[in-house]
């Protein structure tokens, strides 16, 4: 199936197109594994969250509103699909984000970016308050709009550049000290 835009192919599959989630998942699930990633901080976990976001999104298919933006749509499953892992019993005793697994590899640094600068970023960004981070995450990691990130994350606009903003100044800070010899 040729590349086709991701709101075409749920509308496809919505009418029936069982191949169309085939094409939709390649399409998808990258960004939503990166997405879960930062939120989960484990790899496994966000691959498990990854199956339970597209089981929703199968089962919600009905419910998308054609010609709406997907992936906001399918980032908010992917983000309640999370906070209900980390509410539940079973991940409340081994504390989702800290429980002594490996961690997961150092970023490779970027060509032109000094040595250590991406592993010290990926330290300061996991240092932040969730809502920092996760507004961060999505506007320059995943690339959403402000007013698509506002809807992920079930807030204002303004509010999501306010989380943007403190985030930024908070890991401004934490490269400043990385530069000083202090990670």
């Amino acid at each position: 199936m040729a590349s086709q835009c991701i709101e075409d192919l749920m509308e496809a599959y919505v009418d029936g197109d069982s191949s169309a989630f085939d094409e939709l998942y390649r399409q998808t699930a990258p960004r939503l594994m990166g997405y879960l990633i930062r939120l989960t901080r484990h790899r496994e976990r966000a691959e498990d969250l990854v199956q339970i976001t597209f089981s929703k999104v199968h089962r919600a298919r009905g419910s998308y509103f054609r010609g709406a933006p997907l992936l906001p749509w399918m980032l908010a499953i992917a983000r309640r699909s999370f906070l209900d892992e980390v509410r539940s019993a079973k991940y409340r005793r081994e504390r989702l984000s800290a429980d002594g697994s490996l961690p997961e590899p150092a970023p490779e640094d970027e060509p032109g970016v000094p040595a250590g600068v991406s592993e010290a970023l990926e330290r300061a960004l996991e240092k932040l308050p969730d809502n920092y981070r996760e507004a961060i995450v999505l506007t320059k990691v995943t690339g959403l709009s402000i007013k698509e990130a506002a809807e992920v994350l079930g807030v204002t606009p303004t509010a999501v550049k306010l989380r943007v903003h403190r985030g930024y100044k908070a890991l401004r800070v934490a490269l400043e000290q990385f530069e000083g010899g202090t990670p």
